[in-house]
């Protein structure tokens, strides 16, 4: 059990630190992928047609008709930069509140530190 234990540990110390290079990847199979700044601005993106920052911690990325959401779809955001703590971010499909209503093109991206307290921080976001 100790050897499982500390193979998952390992695993686990090792994508943590690899993450931001694949981040940073060309993403040839992805439908949309971008990078977004603090301030909710779209650094980079492909087949991102709008993001905005509506709230502290709270990001829309809207993206155009080529994407499929219809099937299978594999979101992954990873934060950007060195923070005084820790950043989790998620994300939520064809938001209803945070993002404006029947918007079935867009995600939401949340991040927070500790206690679920809201705090802004920059990202890269990809679809596959």
């Amino acid at each position: 059990m100790k050897n499982i234990r500390r193979i998952a540990a390992g695993v686990l110390a090792a994508v943590a630190v690899l993450t931001p290079v694949a981040a940073r990847a060309d993403t040839p199979y992805a439908q949309a992928s971008a990078e977004v700044d603090m301030d909710g601005s779209l650094i980079e993106g492909s087949h991102v047609t709008e993001v905005w920052h509506p709230y502290r911690g709270v990001y829309c990325v809207a993206v155009d008709e080529s994407v499929d959401f219809t099937g299978a779809v594999a979101i992954h955001v990873t934060p950007i930069g060195e923070y005084a703590a820790p950043r989790s971010l998620s994300v939520e499909l064809n938001p209803t509140s945070a993002c404006g209503e029947h918007r079935l093109d867009t995600i939401a991206v949340y991040s927070q530190v500790s206690f679920r307290e809201r705090a802004d921080s920059a990202f890269y976001l990809s679809v596959s």
